[in-house]
């Protein structure tokens, strides 16, 4: 059985609370959009959000200690870094929960504004090898309130919900990066456990919606602009782009597989 982890991020540190709690009530919508009924969803929270949304498959932990509010002098940086430490205690908390409460094969990492293919339950739970895990390589990118998608061959390095793999292991990704508390981008753990990669396009990364604090517009711009478009390397930043992207359109079988509606 797989289990999906959301890590929620305190109604004291969003922008707009009832919009994040839409937000979550989408992704949670996506996650049990599941073919394979059999699995669980943990949300890790120090407020449960308002919703309309319930399912049996769904539990919520709430935890107790502080979170990252802004201090008034604090640099961008720090509060970032404290962020990814509030958000990896919640993963690791929730690992751990489906550890001790569920008979559990495999977690899965779903920030609580993305959206998942509903084929990711079936493909883990039928898988008969002694796999340590998945990273989804191929996914897209929404632009809120775009009506179109990046398709993307980099997604596991862009996006925290991209990582499957048994609980045990998850320990891996934390603390390997003096920025970053949770490191998604990992292929190879501990040295010696080689992730697989997910064969069909696993997620949609939701970008400068209000509520993600590392990908808002004004930073989307500038780390996509550090010297100028026309500079040697704006130029090399846009062929790359050209290579790792591709605009789709927002079909009626990708809306249906990832639950993605307006």
């Amino acid at each position: 059985m797989i289990t999906f982890i959301v890590p929620i991020k305190s109604e004291r540190v969003t922008n707009n609370w009832p919009k994040f709690c839409k937000l979550f009530e989408g992704t949670l919508k996506s996650i049990c959009n599941q073919t394979d009924k059999d699995f669980k969803v943990i949300a890790v929270c120090h407020e449960i959000p308002k919703i309309d949304f319930v399912h049996s498959n769904v539990e919520y932990i709430q935890v107790e200690f502080e979170p990252p509010i802004k201090r008034k002098t604090e640099s961008a940086a720090s509060i970032n870094k404290r962020r990814e430490i509030d958000k990896g205690k919640k993963l690791k908390l929730g690992s751990a929960y489906a550890n001790d409460n569920f008979n559990t094969d495999y977690v899965m990492t779903v920030d609580s504004d993305d959206f998942i293919s509903n084929r990711i339950a079936e493909y883990i739970n039928s898988n008969t090898v002694d796999q340590p895990g998945w990273y989804i390589k191929k996914g897209y990118i929404h632009l809120d309130g775009k009506p179109f998608l990046f398709s993307t061959i980099k997604f596991s390095y862009l996006c925290g919900s991209s990582i499957i793999v048994k609980p045990e292991i998850l320990k891996y990704f934390f603390e390997v990066d003096p920025i970053l508390y949770f490191d998604h981008r990992l292929k190879v753990l501990n040295k010696n456990i080689v992730l697989s990669e997910l064969p069909f396009y696993g997620g949609i990364y939701s970008m400068a919606n209000g509520e993600n604090h590392l990908m808002s517009i004004s930073n989307i711009k500038k780390f996509n602009n550090h010297k100028g478009w026309m500079s040697s390397e704006g130029i090399k930043r846009i062929l790359m782009k050209l290579f790792n992207y591709s605009i789709r359109r927002t079909t009626k079988k990708i809306r249906k597989e990832f639950s993605f509606y307006n």
